[in-house]
């Protein structure tokens, strides 16, 4: 296992992003309502709906479910923005059936390009192999490119999703991976 996470998925680690910015990514806490409504709130309307498959007002339940993750794990990525933490990324797994979690991830607009998503995917998928899960799944719009070549980069698999065109379901299987860097980075 390497990194401070791989024992600990929910203990705090400060990243260096690329442009020099710190972040913090940790889990949730209870605390975080206010600041994770905020951050919903201030996704643009197609980053919004890349996430939640809706460009309007997400609703305080869908962002409650978020917050009380009881089976899975739920993240938030914190950076000090006028001397208070903001949340500019989260992202989460459920554990939606016999070791198999579902996994989503948004990062905030300012803060996309910085290599949050990518990591967050990493401590996400790490902690997924630490839980004993076989699978990690996700639904994403086949408009979302950069999404979906991400998933590539990790190994997940792509295909339409039966119930819905619009979406492809990505699969990542677990079993045999170690913790750590991803199979394949683009570079």
């Amino acid at each position: 296992m390497t990194g401070s996470h791989a024992a600990c998925p929910e203990c705090a680690e400060t990243w260096l992003l690329s442009g020099g910015e710190r972040v913090v990514v940790r889990a949730v806490r209870a605390g975080d309502a206010e600041r994770e409504r905020a951050f919903v709130q201030a996704l643009s309307r197609e980053s919004r709906y890349y996430r939640f498959l809706t460009g309007g007002r997400v609703s305080d339940a869908v962002i409650d479910l978020f917050l009380e993750n009881e089976a899975g794990l739920a993240l938030v990525v914190t950076a000090e923005v006028d001397g208070l933490p903001v949340i500019v990324a989260n992202g989460n797994y459920v554990v939606t059936g016999e070791e198999v979690g579902e996994f989503a991830v948004a990062v905030a607009d300012d803060w996309q390009g910085k290599g949050i998503g990518r990591r967050l995917i990493q401590r996400l998928r790490d902690a997924a192999i630490g839980a004993g899960l076989r699978l990690l799944r996700g639904d994403v719009l086949s408009e979302n490119r950069r999404m979906l070549a991400l998933m590539r980069e990790f190994g997940f698999s792509a295909r339409r999703n039966p119930e819905d065109s619009l979406l492809y379901e990505v699969r990542l299987a677990l079993s045999g991976q170690a913790v750590g860097e991803p199979r394949v980075m683009a570079a």
